[in-house]
């Protein structure tokens, strides 16, 4: 019976997987296939379907790509995640802050990056990749606890409140 059993329970979720795989495939921007049905759809068959789009954190991808204002207005559904910017350095505000923008000509809110670990040393203009913790509501004293570092208040008063990005990595792209 237990044998039974088993097979029942490998079937169901056969069945369970197939029905979860339509569901991500009807999420694609070309529209599901014309003429399948789910009750077409032998179990095991594998329906073609398009990739997930990059980028999606919904589906708990890791962001890796340019910063520009769609992250930016979306760094909330990225909280706690790693991601990778690439961006122009806009400010150098300390040894261990800085802010990247847009690339070059683009509008985009600025995005305060405090160095969790030791970047190397960075000029305004120059074109960096970071990777780093997301993290929502910047706190001047909370980090400075964090990470035993003295910052300028005054420096930092339009990120009070603002998201930004605990770097854990970083490398120049091009130099001014």
């Amino acid at each position: 019976m237990r044998t039974r059993d088993r097979r029942s329970t490998r079937a169901m979720a056969a069945g369970i997987v197939a029905v979860a795989g339509l569901g991500l495939a009807g999420c694609n921007t070309e529209g599901p296939e014309e003429g399948t049905d789910v009750e077409d759809v032998s179990e095991g068959e594998v329906l073609e379907s398009s990739p997930a789009p990059d980028n999606n954190p919904t589906a708990g991808d890791t962001f890796i790509g340019n910063y520009d204002q769609d992250f930016y207005d979306e760094s909330e559904t990225y909280a706690g995640q790693e991601v990778t910017l690439s961006a122009e350095v806009t400010e150098t505000l300390s040894t261990d802050t800085f802010v990247i923008a847009g690339a070059s000509g683009t509008a985009v809110d600025p995005l305060l990056i405090v160095e969790e670990q030791e970047i190397p040393p960075l000029d305004d203009g120059q074109v960096v990749q970071v990777t780093g913790t997301v993290a929502q509501d910047f706190d001047i004293a909370a980090t400075e606890d964090e990470l035993g570092i003295d910052l300028e208040d005054e420096l930092y008063a339009d990120y009070e409140g603002e998201p930004y990005l605990m770097a854990t990595r970083g490398e120049i792209l091009e130099q001014e």
